[in-house]
């Protein structure tokens, strides 16, 4: 499916946010582990919560929809079940990396796998090596660091270092080691990502679980912790959000209203409010949510590596910004879904503008974008962000391979219509 996008302006109304993927995914997991029963009322579901379940389910948590978008989870105490099949974890890193290192709390063996960007983009070397310092046996099958990989599990406790650029590695590793035999040591180099982690620590302290956390750069767990099933309610999701607030600040003669979302929430993204007002935006931060005014943005130089996620909307904000945006310390970028550097590089130079591509980032100069024929790769937030480039370019934009949106904001492209933005499904 495509979607073609034009010039937008005079957006008006509310739109609601859909829940947030990262606590779900940590509910979800924190569930499974305990015991007893637990309920998460509104969670991101998608193909990647589907797929999670499956696999929760493969080790041995019982999982089943409810009433009124609330799930039931059955939890395993603590007492995994070996996986009777390959884990397929898709296009989700989330569910590679926290899915590897819950299978080290098996007394057995495990073997993940995913699609192209698992197996090629998605490194876990750092988890893997963490994982074999604390007793478990993993290891890559074809010894690149990548999926498929093999798990060997129990977890005994240690201690254990790992470089920490990506957070997922690390949540992975506070959540399995939490459960393990003796006491863990993490030593954590590089920290980056760290309200990430602030989402993985929230749920851990939820469950009652004590650690020690020294600047995201050593954890000390006690090892062999159990918890209740709980009752939760999963919040709006502040990367989705912003894709509005944007369009909301971008598009001429425009007000736009988000709503469900509270800035009091860990999610780093709500982070980029503040830079949003620093270049000159025009926004209202209210009890539920956000009012976003079309405003005049001048650039300035931003370090990307807390909303690592809102690089690529950035890239767009700077392309319409009045003068140069740099957006720094970003090198993840290069291993999500796609190489989010290099392909919103090419994108914004298809679109006209005056951007330079970075080791770790991107700089881009004001410039009068023009539509261009675009290409999601498969990427969710590439869609999202080409389209906002779409709403304030000349001409026609047309996006391709447009599905995954549905990983985040499965709705996205009607919500937006609703406002005033001129897309359109092809």
């Amino acid at each position: 499916m495509n979607v073609s996008v034009q010039s937008s302006r005079s957006l008006r109304g509310a739109i609601k946010i859909p829940p947030n993927k990262s606590h779900s995914f940590r509910a979800l997991i924190m569930a499974a582990l305990a015991e007893g029963t637990s309920r998460i009322e509104s969670p991101a579901v998608s193909a990647d919560w589907m797929r999670g379940t499956e696999a929760l389910e493969m080790f041995g948590a019982r999982i089943e929809p409810e009433a009124h978008d609330c799930w039931q989870i059955t939890g395993t105490a603590g007492e995994l079940r070996i996986p009777d099949d390959v884990i397929n974890c898709g296009n989700s890193g989330i569910i590679f990396r926290f899915f590897t290192a819950l299978a080290g709390l098996c007394d057995g063996t495990t073997i993940l796998t995913g699609d192209e960007s698992i197996r090629h983009i998605r490194p876990c070397q750092a988890l893997l090596d963490a994982m074999n310092a604390l007793g478990a046996s993993a290891y890559s099958t074809k010894n690149d660091g990548h999926a498929p990989v093999v798990v060997r599990g129990r977890l005994k406790g240690g201690r254990a270092e790992l470089d920490g650029a990506d957070s997922q590695p690390v949540s992975a590793m506070l959540i399995a080691a939490s459960m393990a035999e003796a006491p863990t040591e993490l030593i954590v180099h590089n920290p980056g990502e760290k309200p990430w982690i602030g989402v993985t620590l929230y749920w851990l302290d939820q469950c009652g679980i004590k650690l020690e956390n020294e600047d995201f750069a050593r954890y000390r767990l006690a090892g062999g912790s159990r918890w209740k099933g709980f009752d939760a309610r999963i919040p709006g999701d502040w990367s989705a959000a912003m894709y509005p607030i944007v369009a909301g600040l971008l598009c001429p003669d425009s007000e736009v209203h988000v709503q469900g979302v509270d800035y009091r929430d860990v999610q780093g993204d709500r982070l980029v409010l503040d830079v949003l007002r620093q270049m000159g935006a025009n926004l209202e931060i209210l009890p539920d949510g956000v009012i976003a005014r079309t405003s005049q943005l001048k650039g300035m130089r931003i370090d990307c590596n807390d909303f690592v996620d809102q690089f690529m909307l950035l890239a767009v904000v700077g392309a319409c910004a009045e003068g140069t945006t740099e957006l720094y310390d970003a090198a993840i970028c290069r291993q999500k879904e796609c190489d989010r550097i290099a392909e919103m590089h090419k994108a914004l130079r298809a679109m006209g503008a005056d951007v330079q591509e970075r080791p770790d980032g991107l700089v881009i100069r004001g410039s009068r974008l023009h539509g261009a024929h675009l290409n999601s790769r498969a990427d969710h937030r590439m869609v999202m962000t080409l389209s906002l480039a779409g709403m304030v370019a000349s001409g026609q934009t047309h996006i391709s391979d447009i599905e995954c949106v549905k990983k985040t904001f499965p709705n996205f492209i009607e919500q937006m219509t609703l406002l005033g933005c001129e897309m359109q499904k092809i």
